[in-house]
């Protein structure tokens, strides 16, 4: 079976909501997560390099983890103080980072320094003072850098939180489209085939019957498909069968027809009432310019995952008359656009006693 192609925006599935904030190549690590999994790494580097220099790792055990420790607490009000300036990093935004940043790194070169103090851990190289001051500055340093690194996954998080809010709101908006396109055709045909049947009604009574009997089937399978988006073309294929039986018992000899297609191509997935407009097309337009009569032949062939359909009809390709509209075909248009984005091609053709519409769909369509 071929695979579905993935429609994306135009038409496609909706995205499923994530569970929490998700940024990028981190899309598997919550926020909170990602900020408690940073720290520990700088923690275990802090440690290693506190070991390598001082060689007593009970005391650099114990430096780390009132270092780091207080330092995953001190982002964590740094978060909720970043909550409240919103998403966009302006100059107000800029000012709160420097002095959150300061304020935090100063209250943890304070406790550094008690540390230092109380264990007589310190640095010959330095001062006290100096040690403190090297402590402030490098986790001032570190405060910033977690700050902007904190805005730029919070700037993703709302960008992929938009863009899938976006892409809900295209793709509900081509569902409700799509239903409205559907619905288009059906009162169309109803129209022509009430009046066909009212023009039967008195000349051939045991016409009009039949052809009653006809649109009811073709009523059924609307019925039947008018929640389906899509539809295997052999049952597309059969309601043509039965509107064509109806125009056949209002045309008589003037219309003969024919439906050949492949096995495959029976088989594949088309849109709903796909050829509909096409057939309705051939036949208001083939009788005006067919002298009187009319022969219109469907063909449908498959090859892996492309499949051609052809209607054609006898007569001319005429360009429509001024101040009239190809409503059907520009409906045809604009389904194929919603169901096979870039994925399609639509051709009406005109030679010199035959008509011909060519669709050429690729990969299965997308539903809505």
């Amino acid at each position: 079976m071929t695979p579905r192609p993935f429609c994306g925006i135009y038409g496609g599935v909706n995205p499923v909501p994530q569970a929490s904030p998700r940024v990028g190549f981190l899309s598997s690590i919550p926020l909170w997560k990602l900020n408690l999994l940073a720290w520990a790494a700088f923690g275990i580097c802090a440690l290693y390099v506190r070991w390598t220099f001082q060689g007593d790792l009970a005391r650099a055990l114990g430096f780390t983890l009132v270092i780091e420790a207080g330092g995953f607490l001190a982002s964590l009000m740094l978060w909720k103080m970043y909550e409240r300036l919103g998403v966009a990093f302006e100059l107000r935004t800029g000012i709160w980072v420097a002095f959150g940043s300061l304020a935090a790194s100063a209250v943890l070169a304070w406790l550094a320094h008690l540390f230092a103090v109380l264990t007589s851990w310190h640095n010959p190289q330095f001062s006290q003072l100096e040690n403190a001051m090297l402590r402030g500055i490098l986790m001032w340093i570190v405060f910033l850098c977690w700050s902007f690194a904190y805005f730029w996954l919070r700037t993703g998080v709302a960008l992929r939180s938009e863009t899938r809010i976006a892409s809900e709101a295209v793709h509900e908006a081509h569902r409700i489209e799509l239903q409205m396109l559907r619905a288009q055709l059906d009162p169309h045909f109803l129209f022509n085939s009430l009046n066909g049947i009212a023009a039967e009604i008195s000349p051939h009574p045991d016409g009009a019957r039949e052809m009653v009997r006809k649109l009811s089937l073709y009523l059924r399978y609307s019925l039947d498909h008018r929640s389906r988006s899509t539809s295997p073309l052999a049952d597309e294929l059969a309601a043509m069968s039965c509107y064509l039986d109806i125009e056949k018992a209002r045309f008589g000899d003037r219309l003969t027809f024919s439906i050949r297609a492949t096995e495959e191509a029976r088989w594949s997935l088309v849109p709903s009432f796909l050829l509909q407009p096409l057939v309705e097309n051939a036949i208001k337009h083939g009788l005006l310019e067919s002298r009187g009569k009319l022969d219109l032949a469907i063909s449908a062939s498959a090859a892996g995952d492309a499949l051609e359909i052809t209607v054609s009809n006898s007569g001319r390709l005429a360009a429509p008359a001024s101040g009239t509209t190809r409503l059907g075909l520009e409906t045809l248009r604009r389904r194929l656009d919603l169901h096979y984005p870039m994925r399609h091609s639509f051709e009406l053709l005109g030679g010199e006693d035959r008509v011909r519409a060519v669709l050429k769909l690729r990969g299965e369509p997308c539903c809505a």
